[in-house]
């Protein structure tokens, strides 16, 4: 059925398409751009936007996002013009809105899907959760990650992408609950033709860069069994799994022939988030699927974040380098190869 719907997808693509936008769907595959965190400058508790209301944030990546087939990324706090943060202030207290307007720089990046299952989603109420919803939503851009929007699916040059999130407390979709995450996965696995996850989830910093097994704390509080989260995600119908909320990069997966990302770290976070190491590693993962979703290859786009800037364009290729190192000692029985320009294949 799966792949009868693909078919379906070619054919409606080839007429409704341009040419250069049909050949990659003709040819059996389609790229995904995946990011990790975004938080494009706050304006409470207090006014800390980037230079310019951030409109140079994405320049040295935004035409890479443009040029694969759809883009998903996660948003670190809510869009909103107004509002109470709920938490009490201190050392660890962060809170972040970013104005409704700043929607415009996801969308004018290219953005397909944004994921909103993380712990800075409920940092003004509810009331701010759904102002995010509608400004993603009115914006053209997909949202997914709490019990209001369990899912989103989107037609784009003739495929339907189906869109998930899971994070970690209890006003996202968790990704403790497996229950839960197996029905959704399930369902939408009947409902599109490329079956996309992503996930806010593990302990934070720089000493967290390496996958554990089990279940991961941060300060007590219970961050996940991300192994066994994406595993499940995988044998539930998803076609890729990517992950974010360490704030660092972590290990990738070739699991079953489909690619897991367990962290793609921050990716425009010009205020607000210390940006230094590896918390300024900012990369751009873009993957190519088959028809079947399985993994065909890839790259790893490296950029560095700098205060104020967002990511930039990095010639060392540091973040792909630091991904591969992970990758060797954290994954067991390693099927990637990733080259030092960030080139992503199969081992024969």
């Amino acid at each position: 059925m799966k792949y009868k719907r693909f078919l379906l997808a070619v054919l409606v693509a080839v007429f409704t398409s341009g040419i250069a936008g049909a050949q990659d769907i003709g040819a059996g595959y389609v790229t995904i751009a995946m990011t990790g965190d975004i938080m494009t400058g706050s304006i409470k508790p207090e006014l800390d936007m980037p230079p310019n209301d951030g409109k140079d944030i994405f320049i040295d990546c935004d035409s890479i996002i443009r040029s694969a087939d759809v883009a998903c990324g996660n948003l670190e706090g809510v869009l909103a013009d107004s509002g109470k943060t709920r938490k009490a202030p201190g050392r660890l207290s962060f809170s972040f809105m970013m104005p409704t307007r700043s929607v415009k720089l996801l969308v004018d990046a290219g953005y397909d899907f944004m994921g909103i299952a993380n712990n800075h989603i409920n940092d003004f109420y509810p009331v701010a959760i759904q102002s995010t919803i509608k400004t993603l939503t009115d914006n053209g851009i997909g949202v997914a990650g709490t019990k209001d929007c369990e899912t989103s699916i989107k037609v784009i040059n003739g495929v339907k992408y189906g869109f998930c999130a899971f994070g970690h407390e209890k006003y996202t979709l968790r990704t403790q609950d497996t229950v839960t995450v197996r029905r959704i996965v399930k369902k939408l696995r009947k409902e599109c033709d490329i079956l996309i996850v992503c996930f806010h989830g593990g302990s934070e910093g720089l000493d967290q860069r390496h996958l554990p097994y089990g279940t991961e704390y941060f300060y007590k509080a219970d961050r996940g069994n991300l192994r066994q989260f994406a595993h499940l995600c995988i044998d539930s119908g998803a076609d890729i799994v990517y992950g974010h909320g360490p704030h660092v990069p972590r290990a990738m997966e070739l699991y079953n022939g489909h690619l897991i990302a367990y962290s793609l770290g921050n990716f425009a976070t010009p205020r607000g988030m210390k940006l230094h190491y590896q918390t300024a590693y900012a990369p751009l993962l873009v993957a190519r699927l088959d028809k079947d979703g399985k993994f065909l290859d890839g790259k790893i786009h490296s950029f560095i974040q700098y205060r104020d800037k967002g990511p930039r364009q990095d010639d060392t290729n540091a973040a792909a380098k630091d991904i591969r190192s992970l990758t060797e000692d954290d994954i067991k029985d390693n099927r990637l190869i990733i080259a030092d320009d960030g080139t992503i294949t199969i081992k024969k």
